[in-house]
């Protein structure tokens, strides 16, 4: 006969993993809007202008936040409290230098 105990854990754990669903449907929806935002199919010459700094830096941005919100995940959340200083140092240097790179690249 279960506890009243493990009836509290199951409806918590429950809910977890709603929350859980949901974050990585709207990371789904999020990342599928941006590809679309991105991809250009009508531009089909190949000796076009290319990126600026601008549209660099946007793609920039979100590269660096999945990739530092992937470690984040991994580490199993100590990056987000206890190494934030951290985090934030690794997502401006990831930020920079994606940001150049895509620039000068593309």
């Amino acid at each position: 006969m279960p506890s009243p105990h493990d009836d509290r854990d199951r409806k918590e754990a429950a809910r977890l993993l709603l929350a859980g669903a949901i974050a990585i449907f709207i990371l789904l929806v999020l990342c599928g809007a941006g590809f679309y935002l991105l991809m250009d199919v009508g531009q089909s010459d190949p000796f076009s202008a290319g990126l600026g700094l601008k549209g660099a830096a946007i793609i920039s941005f979100g590269v660096s936040l999945v990739l530092i919100l992937v470690m984040a995940v991994v580490s199993g959340g100590d990056a987000i409290f206890g190494e934030l200083p951290f985090t934030i140092a690794g997502f401006l240097v990831f930020f920079v230098i994606f940001w150049l790179m895509i620039a000068w690249i593309f």
